[in-house]
């Protein structure tokens, strides 16, 4: 059996088969003993430096291409010492980096293959929900509505009846 992710195209979902290799290295390894301490605790912060809501905006942003911190304050809506501190975690992990121009500063992404992983997520928190609203019968008055999300709460959807 194939694995498969949904991948958007063009405003639709279409699913496609995971790249085999990559699966298979990461199963090759663990099969031959597993993986090295130090190697394991370099994936774990890199897991770590994408648990937080406002780096994956800050992310995300960065997907257009280069722009400045007062560019990323104004996208996030997040306070500029706040966006300073996440990119700089950021930069820290190797997943952006800088250029500083006159008294600007502006970031990019240094590491594009994490949004490679933001997408393979992402699909799977889709389908996670999209079974669990057709495992719920939606049809018969139970509906999935988004609910706006403050920084520091967790996302998801919330399930509620309506009449």
């Amino acid at each position: 059996m194939t694995k498969e992710r949904l991948q958007p195209v063009q405003g639709r979902e279409e699913r496609q088969p995971l790249d085999p290799e990559s699966a298979t290295r990461w199963k090759q390894i663990s099969s031959e003993g597993g993986f090295p301490d130090p190697l394991l605790e370099l994936i774990a912060a890199r897991f770590r430096l994408l648990g937080e809501p406002l780096r994956l905006k800050l992310l995300a942003a960065l997907t257009g291409g280069e722009r400045s911190v007062g560019e990323l304050v104004a996208l996030t809506g997040a306070s500029q010492p706040n966006v300073s501190k996440h990119l700089a975690a950021l930069m820290q992990g190797g997943l952006v980096k800088r250029r500083k121009v006159g008294t600007s500063i502006y970031y990019a992404l240094a590491d594009p293959s994490v949004l490679t992983l933001c997408d393979i997520v992402c699909a799977g928190v889709q389908e996670r929900f999209t079974t669990l609203a057709q495992t719920l019968q939606l049809g018969s008055g139970l509906t999935l509505e988004e609910q706006p999300i403050e920084e520091g709460e967790a996302a998801g959807p919330d399930l509620r009846l309506r009449q």
